[in-house]
């Protein structure tokens, strides 16, 4: 099985839309029978907040992430850059874990060093 990891560091909600981009592909990923995770890093991070407030006319990305993670998708939100956002774990979506840059996953064969 492939697996695929996808990194955002844009935040949620801007006129660009990478975030949401980038969650589209990984949903798509994982309908092609992939492993799919995914790395919040920088502003990425407010992705994987609770209690979004999405504008008027945009998908709610909180409630897409949770519906992915459902179906096996995996979350981690960069440490420092929770640390950086002053952003308390407590306001993450349940499921996302705080990860690092150096931080293996699950079944990988090489972290960064």
């Amino acid at each position: 099985m492939s697996t695929v990891t996808v990194v955002i560091q844009n935040a949620p909600y801007q006129a660009d839309n990478k975030a949401w981009h980038a969650l589209r592909f990984a949903g798509a990923a994982l309908t092609e029978d992939m492993v799919v995770r995914v790395h919040l890093l920088d502003d990425g991070v407010e992705v994987g907040r609770i209690n979004q407030q999405p504008p008027a006319g945009t998908v709610n990305l909180e409630e897409f992430i949770t519906e992915l993670m459902k179906c096996g998708f995996e979350v981690r939100a960069c440490g420092m850059a929770l640390n950086d956002c002053a952003i308390d774990e407590a306001v993450m979506i349940p499921g996302i874990e705080r990860g690092s840059m150096k931080a293996r996953w699950p079944g990988s064969r090489t972290a960064i060093r």
